[in-house]
């Protein structure tokens, strides 16, 4: 999920503020978190929505009991999208649960400005998410004047400064008729002025919705995208009624060994079909020189007997061509 769908979110969790947090289990690799009559659940670095689907196996790893016991019916104060980037924050009255979404993700439980416990430890250079430690959010990489996003690197690069993410942009270069891949420095006035019409525009009329090929659903969205205008479209009441529709319904992943043997498959397939017409080629050439072996057999003796000066006009009939210095003759039969 993207910035702009988080923030979505974010809005829709809203009417929970003041509920009471009971539980937290994992579900596979997805976390679920009740508050109050709400079932949130957070697979990380992929998505977080409210959901009405409930699993019947969940497990408690170590984080799960930590923050059972820490957040026991805590009271839940606030919700917010931190720097409008992919960090969403649950603060309850006991302490606060952060989710880090962007790459493979992480959720963290802050007391105190220290973290208490989290789903993994991580490291770099400016932070780091260890029991114990002071817990510091990401550096804010958002923008949100598009003069300011915009560089001399394509387009579709500077603009992922803005609180939107890929999908929109790419959406709303397409409306404006730019090129994704022109620099952001050799822009005119007059499309920077058309890309904040149509930012503008897509912010005004966001609309969550998924898209259908057949019966299968293949992706959601805030907005109408020009790569699926073939599909069907269906709207729904919240963007975590959409993300619910297609995570739940989206096919599984095909297994990877299976793809692996099944594009090997393809492989020998295009390999034996090239084989084949390699073999009717040398099947006519072969048959064209058992047709015509004895007048080949002639030109050959003329050309190792004759001199270069004198095949040209003895196999003239042929339209030679002697290239004297290679030492060699074309000709046609």
């Amino acid at each position: 999920m993207t910035n702009l769908e988080y923030s979505q979110v974010v809005e829709e969790l809203q009417q929970y503020v003041g509920k009471h947090f009971s539980k937290i289990s994992l579900a596979g690799s997805t976390y679920r978190i009740k508050i109050g009559t709400a079932s949130i659940l957070c697979e990380l670095g992929v998505r977080l929505h409210l959901t009405k689907y409930i699993e019947k196996e969940t497990t408690l790893d170590s984080f799960c009991q930590k923050v059972r016991r820490e957040l026991d019916n805590s009271r839940l104060l606030s919700v917010v999208q931190v720097n409008h980037d992919r960090v969403i924050q649950f603060e309850f009255k006991a302490g606060s649960l952060y989710f880090e979404m962007f790459g493979k993700g992480n959720v963290v439980l802050v007391q105190e400005g220290n973290t208490v416990a989290a789903a993994k430890r991580e490291k770099w250079a400016d932070r780091e998410i260890k029991p114990g430690a002071p817990y510091k959010t990401p550096k804010a990489s958002v923008v949100f004047e598009l003069n300011r996003a915009i560089s001399d690197k394509y387009i579709a690069a500077s603009l992922m400064k803005l609180p939107f993410g890929k999908p929109y942009v790419l959406e709303v270069l397409r409306r404006a008729g730019i090129d994704e891949k022109i620099p952001g420095n050799k822009l005119s006035a007059k499309q920077k002025s058309s890309l904040q019409g149509e930012f503008d525009s897509l912010n005004s009329s966001l609309e969550p919705i998924c898209f259908y090929e057949g019966d299968a659903v293949v992706d959601f969205s805030l907005t109408k995208l020009s790569e699926y205008s073939d599909a069907k479209v269906r709207a729904f009441p919240s963007l975590s009624e959409a993300a619910d529709e297609f995570y739940f319904k989206k096919k599984p992943p095909e297994n990877p060994e299976l793809k692996k043997l099944r594009d090997r498959l393809e492989k020998q397939k295009e390999r034996l079909e090239k084989l084949k017409l390699e073999e009717r080629e040398c099947k006519e050439k072969g048959d064209f020189i058992y047709a015509n072996f004895q007048e080949m057999e002639q030109i050959l003796k003329t050309a190792s007997e004759k001199k270069l000066s004198d095949i040209e006009k003895e196999l003239e009939r042929y339209k030679v061509k002697v290239n004297k210095k290679e030492k060699t003759i074309e000709l046609e039969l």
